[in-house]
């Protein structure tokens, strides 16, 4: 038999829910949080109470209107999809519930179930892509070694200056080619997990840039926490997420005046996020568990990413770059998302751009 009263029996149970839920009362003032409110918003219950609803969510208004109508009218709100910002981005469902005594607004219910990070539905089918892609590979790569070697048999032969410019054009081209097709062959290998440390990878992929680092004037800035345990994946494939960041952040800040910067780093994530078992379907009898996370952050002070511009970069073949595959991000997204994380892009409006990568732990 159960002794608890019936109030510490309710907080139990709403401390055991995955919804963030906030209590306001009808003064817009905090006066309760569950334990998922406090890892949403990354702060214990008694760094919150008795803010105002305007304080809590001053980065996100959205839900502060919702709050203020809510209060006003009295009326139940339900919002799907929609992104906030607090410590950090996220994509949620609210409901808002007014609560009464007699006839007045007493309060409202803020409830926020975040979009699970790991339930991205790609449109594009890029696994079948990928698969196309190495099929395609896998037959051009060996006709195409067969006329580098045809090449240089002639180059070995001899023949005149400008015929000699015109065979090196063809052997430089064929291993341009050559080079392409390696990397759509690997785009389709599944990642061979094995414990990493994430710091290490990171500084082999500033050591693979350095001279590029260094020509380009590019200060680098790095802040990493070392109580960062090992993670469980493929170092050769997230050294080409982390160079593919790099490259672009140097790209991105090629021709800008002010400074130069690139800060990388590393920290666990204050939130908790479920992971569900099946990658196909939430549905209620989905097995879940609570996941924590280490963030591996890349923010850089160059031109930034216009808005229209920052739900298609991680799609393939989508580029502005002049002689740019359009692979670069929809591969690393692939390769974070074979490690069960994800990569999301943040905008700081012409100052730059962060990249936030998110692997669990």
């Amino acid at each position: 038999m159960i002794n608890h009263n019936s109030a510490e029996l309710a907080e139990a149970l709403i401390n055991n829910i995955d919804e963030a839920i906030f209590l306001f009362n009808s003064a817009g003032k905090l006066i309760f949080i569950n334990k998922a409110a406090e890892e949403f918003i990354g702060a214990p219950a008694r760094h919150a109470f008795n803010k105002d609803y305007t304080d809590l969510f001053h980065n996100s208004k959205n839900i502060a209107t919702l709050i203020q109508k809510a209060l006003l009218e009295g009326r139940l709100f339900n919002c799907k999809d929609i992104t906030i910002e607090l410590n950090r981005s996220a994509n949620v469902d609210i409901n808002l519930y007014p609560f009464y005594s007699s006839s007045d607004v007493e309060g409202v219910i803020v409830c926020i179930r975040e979009n699970r990070l790991l339930m991205e539905r790609d449109d594009y089918p890029f696994d079948s892509l990928l698969a196309l892609l190495a099929a395609i590979a896998h037959e051009i790569k060996n006709p195409l070694g067969g006329i580098k070697g045809a090449a240089q048999l002639l180059k070995n032969k001899g023949s005149n200056d400008e015929g000699r410019q015109y065979i090196d054009l063809i052997i430089k081209e064929t291993d341009r080619l050559n080079s392409i097709l390696y990397d759509y062959l690997s785009l389709s290998r599944k990642p061979a997990f094995t414990d990493i440390n994430i710091h290490e990878i990171i500084e082999y992929a500033l050591k693979v840039m350095e001279s590029t680092l260094k020509e380009k004037k590019i200060h680098i800035y790095k802040s990493y926490d070392p109580s960062l345990p090992n993670v469980k994946g493929d170092a050769s494939k997230l050294l080409q997420v982390f160079i593919n960041l790099i490259k672009n952040a140097v790209e991105a800040m090629d021709k800008s005046k002010k400074s130069r910067k690139l800060s990388i780093s590393t920290k666990p994530a204050n939130e908790y996020i479920v992971l569900y078992d099946s990658d196909a379907t939430r549905s209620r009898d989905s097995k879940s568990k609570k996941q924590r996370w280490i963030i591996i952050n890349f923010e850089d002070t160059g031109k930034g990413i216009p808005a229209g511009e920052i739900s298609k970069i991680f799609l393939p073949f989508y580029t502005k770059k002049q002689g740019g595959t359009g692979l670069g991000l929809a591969l690393s997204k692939k390769i974070i998302k074979d490690h069960r994380g994800t990569i999301m892009v943040k905008d700081k409006a012409n100052k730059g751009a962060i990249f936030n990568i998110y692997l669990p732990f």
